[in-house]
């Protein structure tokens, strides 16, 4: 199966890892390329993007992918967005972090029907 992973810090990076060992092609996304660095060596793929820019994610291969995970953490802002974009894109599966019941309720009102709390 194929994943693309948004955000991968601590969870997502765990997430990533795993899914390579049993032999998934993943695609890890950050912003920040000293994560990025850290996990390009033990992922499939590894990509510094901003993903909260339309035009930079309609490159990635979304329509291909079998699950996509935003595992965001600290930024609402940049989850909720993202979330948004790949609600319109129509994508397979779509599987969010939330951090609180706040975060939740604005992912469910946006159409999100899959969301995680792996804390």
């Amino acid at each position: 199966m194929k994943y693309i992973i948004i955000g991968p810090g601590n969870y997502g990076f765990t997430l990533a890892s795993k899914l390579t060992s049993l032999g998934h092609e993943v695609i890890g996304i950050d912003n920040e390329i000293s994560r990025v660095n850290n996990m390009k060596d033990k992922i499939t793929h590894a990509m510094c993007m901003d993903c909260t820019d339309t035009m930079a994610m309609q490159t990635l291969p979304l329509k291909e992918a079998d699950v996509i995970f935003i595992a965001i953490g600290e930024d609402y802002g940049a989850s909720i967005m993202i979330s948004a974009f790949l609600k319109q894109y129509q994508i397979k599966k779509l599987i969010c972090r939330a951090i609180n019941s706040i975060h939740q309720t604005v992912l469910e009102a946006i159409g999100v029907k899959e969301i995680i709390f792996p804390e």
